[in-house]
């Protein structure tokens, strides 16, 4: 369909924006109007033939009353004058209009134009992108080729480092060797891993899986005009850029994961959405306590992925002094990481931790125990001979190891890349950590998924069940589980409790929060605490998640979402079931709207995310909020605002919709039992 536009020669020498209403309405996205804008001053007589050269119309003028609020925004951030004019089309001819659709007689000015945007939508994983139209950009003598969709620009597949294979596996990570062009329009295969993405089983991973896989994707609304043109303009000042860590325990996910398509972000909350992949378990992690094989390798793979943004950025539209990172779970523990690591300082601005505990660190000597019977097994020799024989080896027979579970591949403290322990380094204040304005916050009930069938649901006796939990999984140690039994904080109830109770109506409910104590809450919580007290960063904001909905592939017994048009039924806020929320993702993998406050929840936090990407502050300003026509947001905020988090007044955002509110750090009595018998980590 878009042959003749499929190999775009040149960048433009125009600012590009894609203009899509993004109201949060995931079941409507594909048949909602999109408009192409080229924002340069046209020529009549080359307004036509502007659309032509990207495979597009000039948009009739009647669509022009649709998109006034989208050209509102465009005049509130500057982009546009004001009472601007356009070129659009009427019967057949090219004619000036106002925003509001009324035609001017004039043919003699130069305006922006207009044009139509049928490119398709991408709403599933195995998207067919040959019937894309492709876009060009020019970064430091490289042109990357992209595409653009249906409300966005996406770069897909781009590499960042270079190939870590051979005498660079078990090295920290080198920068990409710049090459003239690079084809941006398929994903990358994963790393090399077991589980969700190993191969496409789960038809989640159609790419496949290498060790070659230090590759990224960006996904813009916006793409400036080309800086190395002579008449190129640029009206508007670069986005925010968000990186994203994905999570899946360092031993599993990948930044194509579609779960995380950037493009619904980006799209809502004026961004720049980088993900990425970086090396998993073994790769990423082998520490052999010596000063040959020092782990940490998947840290080094995100400075670097934090380098080309430096270095790229600003061509995709992006501002480069204005970057947040942000991860879940396990990529959460990734930005603590970040946050500490002093190779990454003047890198980001702000960090958002979405269930990231309190950062999982492992001391070296730990973890090169537990690894060096296995390593001895293949290479029994001692440093470069070591490393030599490792990186001669077939990765597949590495990979094994991996698949023994023997470790939990955890940044190690090498002195390097990591200092110390969370907990003890952002105590030290934020003379010892890299400046960031902060987001930290939780999901009642991680531990429901993280889980999985460890505990069946129903489990009858509390004594029993964590038992199980202590033999079967690392939520809680024994002498916890000894506690929680001694101190009667956790007794089952008759009760029934609506969706915003932590209330423990069963063994099952008791276990699961006990679990989510044990293993992520209270040591997140005392992390923040810690923060607050030594002014560790330049701003905080703490939230708790009550909604969720659950992903398609990870929602065991079926518990972590409710049915749709159900929503007063009881359910779990499992870890992972803010993700949809964060990306708006839903329409990728055929979720159902349960209720209309999933769109609204979703607009919210996505504002919220946004303006924390812009701002360090998650409280969106009511004049963005009405230039951008974002009424259920502005709602959302009528009559509450998020409280920042200090020591002597810690409260905590309650995020719901309607009626967001207060309340403080969860369990803390509870953790005041389990507390005492945690491990420095």
């Amino acid at each position: 369909m878009f042959g003749s536009v499929s190999c775009a020669s040149q960048p433009s020498s125009s600012d590009l924006s894609v203009l899509f209403q993004n109201d949060g309405n995931w079941t409507t996205h594909a048949t909602k109007p999109s408009y192409l804008f080229v924002n340069e001053p046209t020529p009549r007589h080359l307004a036509s033939e502007t659309c032509a050269v990207y495979g597009e119309s000039l948009a009739d003028c009647e669509a022009l009353p649709g998109l006034s609020q989208q050209l509102s925004y465009q005049e509130f951030i500057g982009a546009i004058a004001e009472s601007q004019l356009f070129w659009v089309a009427s019967s057949n001819a090219t004619v000036a209009a106002t925003s509001n659709g009324t035609l001017v007689q004039d043919q003699t000015g130069n305006y922006p134009v207009i044009c139509t945007n049928t490119a398709p939508i991408v709403d599933k994983v195995d998207t067919d992108y040959s019937v894309f139209p492709h876009v060009n950009i020019s970064s430091n003598g490289t042109t990357f080729e992209g595409l653009r969709d249906h409300i966005a620009f996406r770069f897909a597949g781009i590499p960042f480092a270079a190939p870590p294979l051979d005498n660079l596996r078990f090295r920290p990570a080198e920068p990409w060797n710049a090459t003239d062009y690079v084809d941006a329009t398929a994903y990358s295969p994963a790393c090399l891993q077991y589980g969700y993405f190993a191969g496409n089983s789960y038809n989640l991973n159609p790419w496949g899986n290498s060790e070659d896989c230090l590759y990224l994707n960006v996904y813009t609304p916006y793409l400036p005009a080309a800086a190395s043109l002579v008449n190129a303009t640029s009206n508007r000042e670069p986005l925010p850029v968000m990186l994203w860590i994905h999570g899946g325990g360092s031993t599993q996910g990948t930044g194509s994961d579609l779960t995380f398509d950037g493009a619904g972000l980006a799209s809502r909350a004026d961004v720049v959405v980088v993900t990425f992949n970086y090396r998993l378990n073994i790769f990423g992690g082998l520490t052999l306590n010596d000063d040959v094989i020092t782990g940490n390798y998947f840290t080094s793979d995100k400075i670097v992925a934090l380098e080309w943004i430096q270095d790229h950025i600003r061509a995709f539209g992006g501002n480069p002094k204005n970057v947040t990172i942000f991860g879940q779970s396990s990529g959460a523990s990734s930005v603590y990481d970040l946050i500490m690591c002093p190779l990454a300082e003047g890198l980001f601005q702000n960090a958002i931790v979405q269930s990231g505990g309190d950062g999982h660190t492992e001391s070296a000597e730990n973890a090169a125990n537990s690894i060096a019977p296995y390593i001895a097994a293949l290479c029994n020799s001692t440093g470069t001979e070591r490393l030599a024989c490792l990186q001669s080896l077939p990765a597949e027979t590495l990979l094994n190891i991996t698949h023994s579970g023997v470790t939990l591949w955890r940044a190690v403290i090498d002195g390097i890349y990591t200092l110390n322990y969370p907990l003890a380094q952002t105590g030290l204040g934020r003379q010892f950590l890299n400046s960031v304005n902060m987001i930290t916050g939780f999901m009642p009930e991680e531990y429901q998924s993280l889980g999985t069938t460890v505990l069946a649901p129903n489990a009858s006796d509390f004594s029993v069940a964590l038992d199980t939990l202590v033999t079967n999984s690392p939520s809680l140690s024994a002498a916890q589980a000894g506690a929680i039994l001694a101190s009667g904080l956790w007794q089952i109830s008759n009760e029934t409790y609506t969706n915003g109770s932590i209330g423990y109506t069963n063994v099952y409910n008791a276990s699961i929060r006990a679990a989510t104590d044990g293993f992520m809450t209270c040591a997140g919580a005392e992390l923040a605490m810690i923060g607050a007290a030594s002014w560790s960063y330049q701003s905080m904001w703490v939230y708790q998640h009550s909604r969720a909905y659950a992903l398609s592939y990870y929602d065991f017994y079926d518990l972590c979402t409710f049915p749709v048009g159900e929503p007063e039924t009881p359910y779990y806020r499992c870890h992972s079931g803010d993700l949809y929320e964060v990306f708006g993702t839903y329409y990728i993998f055929d979720q159902p709207l349960r209720a209309p406050e999933d769109i609204f929840y979703t607009n919210a936090v996505q504002d919220m995310w946004g303006s924390f990407a812009r701002t360090g502050n998650p409280n969106v300003p009511s004049e963005y909020l009405k230039a951008r026509g974002y009424e259920s947001t502005i709602a959302f905020f009528a009559n509450w605002t998020w409280p920042s988090f200090v020591v002597y007044d810690p409260q905590v955002a309650w995020i719901q919709y309607p009626g967001p509110g207060y309340t403080t750090l969860p369990d803390q009595q509870q953790c005041g039992v389990i507390q005492p018998y945690m491990t420095t980590t």
